[in-house]
């Protein structure tokens, strides 16, 4: 029997993705608002025009390995509260630009009310280095609370709660 094999799905380096969009990604937030809030919301019973944004910083290498269960829970979670998303990824390990290019409408202001970074790492650097004062002005130009998640990807729920050290010493 023939094996048939697809051609590999290309994401851009940095984009913005939702689970359930028929899309795969979407390059300006312009895009995925006009699916996002005519589609998806009405089907999901948010209002977008009374509904609060959160803005969650994702990796691509989670998204391009179908690793994204934690990603898809929260997302869902969120919606299911009545809140709006824009979940956005970065290939690298500075998400300043991301965070430039999605979280801001045409005219420069803010469109997310959160964020929440769901990397495990810092805005820009990851566990090796961190640009501090670059992170610092991104984040004070968005004006916005900013939580960073640490997803237990190392590690089981049940492991983590069993365990006297807390978090796997690589997640910390």
């Amino acid at each position: 029997e023939k094996v048939v094999m697809e051609e590999p799905v290309l994401l851009p380096d940095k984009a913005i993705w939702h689970p359930v969009a028929p899309e795969i990604v979407f390059e300006t937030n312009q895009k995925y608002f006009d699916w996002y809030n005519t589609q998806h919301c009405p089907d999901a019973g948010i209002d977008p025009a009374t509904a609060p944004t959160v803005g969650i910083i994702l990796q691509k290498s989670h998204i391009n390995t179908k690793d994204d269960t934690h990603y898809v829970s929260l997302i869902a979670e969120i919606e299911s509260r009545g809140a709006r998303v824009v979940p956005i990824y970065s290939g690298g390990l500075d998400f300043s630009g991301p965070l430039d290019d999605y979280f801001y409408d045409a005219s420069g202001k803010s469109i997310v009310d959160t964020v929440i970074n769901l990397t495990g790492f810092a805005l820009v650097g990851g566990p090796a280095s961190q640009d501090h004062k670059k992170a610092a002005q991104c984040l004070k130009k968005l004006d916005v609370p900013y939580m960073c998640a640490v997803p237990l990807v190392f590690q089981s729920f049940e492991e983590w709660q069993s365990s006297e050290l807390g978090l796997h010493p690589i997640q910390v």
